[in-house]
Formats: C-alpha cells, sequence, structure tokens
C-alpha cells in the first residue's frame, strides 16, 4: 500500500469517526436545550397549554368537535396538575425519611454532601416540593 491510500484511507475512517460523533452529540444538545426551554421550566399555563395543544395536534378535530374537547382538557390539565403536587409532597415525605434514618450511618461529610445535593435538586426542582431540611 502507497502512503498516499495509506492517508486516504486515514481521513476517511476520521471523517466516518466524527461524522458518527456528530450524529451522537448534536441530538442530545438539542434535546437539552428542549428540554430547558419547555421542560421543567414550564409554567403551569404552559403546561396546560401544551397539553391542550397536543390533544388537538393528535386528534385534529373540527370546529364542534374543538368546542367540546376544550372542558375536557382543561379538566384533566387540573387533574394532573393536582396528581404533580399531590406526588411532589410524598416524594419530599419519602426523601425526609430516607435523610433522617441516613443520619446515624453518615459521617458529617456525607451528611453536608447529602444536604448539597438535596438543595442543588430543590433548586432544579424549582420550588415543586417543600424545602424540608
Amino acid at each position: 500500500m502507497t502512503s498516499e491510500r495509506k492517508k486516504t484511507i486515514l481521513i476517511l475512517c476520521a471523517t466516518l469517526v466524527v461524522g458518527v460523533l456528530i450524529g451522537l452529540l448534536v441530538p442530545g444538545f438539542f434535546h437539552k436545550y428542549e428540554g430547558r426551554r419547555g421542560g421543567r421550566e414550564m409554567s403551569n399555563k404552559g403546561k396546560k397549554e401544551w397539553f391542550a395543544s397536543t390533544i388537538y395536534r393528535v386528534v385534529k378535530p373540527d370546529s364542534a368537535q374543538a368546542k367540546q374537547i376544550k372542558p375536557i382538557t382543561e379538566w384533566a390539565s387540573q387533574q394532573i396538575e393536582a396528581i404533580e403536587v399531590s406526588s411532589n409532597s410524598q416524594m419530599s415525605v419519602v426523601l425526609d425519611s430516607v435523610k433522617i434514618q441516613l443520619k446515624s450511618i453518615l459521617t458529617e461529610e456525607q451528611q453536608q454532601r447529602l444536604v448539597e445535593f438535596h438543595e442543588k435538586a430543590h433548586g432544579r426542582w424549582k420550588g415543586k416540593v417543600d424545602s424540608r431540611k
């Protein structure tokens, strides 16, 4: 094999590797960006609008059906919000119980790391879970 041919094969392999990396990383980046824009930070009004628009997009109702669907999606949105609030509250109780049970097992340093983790996680939840330390 000539050196020119080796060089060409090496360039093709490098291009393939770069292409695979781009193919793997770019969708993850866009998914993460979409999550920040519309996911966790979405307000309750935004969630309700998202839920209703998703139903409308999937079902594609005519104008008469849309009028009948609107109260159903509003009711469902309220139910989903109530379930979310309740489950977040229950999760907070469970996590508090875990911290209490771990207190006698962990060192001071480990307990501090657990508190710091809780504070970071609580910041991401944006107040959905009561702050109990």
